[in-house]
């Protein structure tokens, strides 16, 4: 009877221990969307590669942890108006994003996304196709037809 109810107090002690750390969370979460919201711009970016890093975190508690990053290396034109001159640079920046963000990037294109900072919150273009890329390359087109009238041709040979 004694082990029921220290299994129950155990099982109470880690649910409620879930919730707590859920609720810092999702807190946590709505202070950056908060902050982000407050200062995305959109820009256009050439995307010249991406990478999965393991970083550390910089609090104390947690810096033998190590979590995946998924970064954006880019070149993205900044402009500064300084006492009423306009002033225009390309910069090449690394930015963060999420893994699904990090999924529709590809490299050497460019594309609109919502930044804050080094953050990237939402790319704004369709998934490139694959069809579009032998298109491209001159060379796709050319390997298929090859491969069609071979089988043309084994098919003809078969048939007589």
């Amino acid at each position: 009877m004694f082990s029921w109810i220290v299994t129950i107090v155990i099982i109470a002690i880690l649910i409620a221990a879930y919730v707590l750390v859920f609720l810092y969370a999702r807190k946590r979460q709505k202070q950056f969307d908060e902050q982000y919201n407050a200062a995305k711009e959109r820009h256009e970016i050439f995307v010249l590669n991406k990478k999965i890093v393991k970083e550390r975190p910089k609090s104390k508690w947690m810096k033998y942890a190590r979590f995946k990053t998924y970064q954006v290396v880019g070149r993205i034109s900044v402009s500064q108006a300084v006492r009423g001159i306009q002033m225009n640079k390309m910069q090449t920046m690394t930015f963060h994003t999420t893994k699904s963000e990090y999924d529709k990037i590809q490299p050497n294109r460019k594309y609109k996304m919502d930044i804050a900072g080094n953050y990237i919150g939402y790319v704004h273009a369709p998934l490139p196709s694959k069809v579009k890329d032998k298109k491209r390359d001159g060379k796709g087109n050319k390997a298929e037809a090859r491969k069609q009238a071979d089988k043309n041709t084994k098919k003809a040979k078969n048939n007589k």
